[in-house]
């Protein structure tokens, strides 16, 4: 027996969405973005190394954030995220119980040390998940147009890819795609969501981005906590 749309809403107590998390989409401050843009324009010559797990030929080469101002401007922007975050979505990382976090005392977020991404054409940074609660990406220089690179290399071209499974186990992936006019855009997301990001083919510059991670940490003072 076939209904009529009205009637079946007529019928329906409650359409039902079960709870999970998402990411945020924003773009960071104009002031912030160039003083990020400045220290990654020579941080490649004069900041420190980061290796990781994804060190190696084929991904990216890392240098640390080192500016002191840009680090502490960084914390203020992402800790205002994180109140959002929950309001919003309702959950958050530690809520959702696979945190399983038992201490007596105070715990609060503190910023992990981020690092500059500099990737050449045909490098990869494989599916990962990072350390921490949450994580974030800010695209600083994005050198192509999206469309040329889907041309080039296939539909997977130059995005980066959250994967995840839905309710039925089933693996689901979700494509940003990446213009020139993505500078300053960051993404904010629970640090064990699965992400990578495909080689772009289209042009010899760098690609570079900032990724970084909110940390939990044992609350002293608040000074203490705003130490960088």
């Amino acid at each position: 027996m076939r209904y009529k749309t009205e009637s079946l809403h007529d019928q329906v107590n409650n359409f039902f969405q079960f709870d999970n998390m998402g990411f945020i989409d924003v773009s960071i401050p104009d002031k912030l973005f160039k003083s990020l843009k400045e220290e990654c324009g020579v941080a490649l010559d004069s900041n420190d190394e980061k290796v990781s797990g994804l060190s190696g030929a084929g991904v990216p080469t890392h240098r640390n954030v080192e500016n002191k101002s840009n680090l502490r401007d960084l914390e203020i922007f992402i800790f205002s995220l994180l109140k959002g975050y929950k309001e919003t979505f309702k959950l958050d990382p530690i809520s959702d119980g696979s945190m399983q976090f038992h201490s007596p005392l105070n715990c609060v977020f503190k910023l992990g040390k981020p690092w500059i991404n500099y990737q050449k054409k045909n490098e990869f940074i494989p599916n990962h998940i990072h350390d921490g609660i949450f994580s974030y990406t800010i695209w600083i220089d994005i050198p192509y147009d999206s469309d040329e690179e889907l041309k080039e290399g296939g539909n997977d071209a130059s995005c980066f890819q959250f994967s995840y499974t839905d309710v039925l186990g089933t693996t689901r992936v979700h494509h940003i795609r990446l213009n020139k006019k993505d500078n300053g855009r960051m993404l904010f997301f629970p640090a064990k969501l699965r992400h990578q990001v495909y080689p772009f083919y289209t042009t010899d510059k760098y690609r570079v981005s900032i990724s970084g991670n909110v940390m939990l940490d044992v609350e002293f003072n608040d000074e203490q906590r705003r130490e960088l």
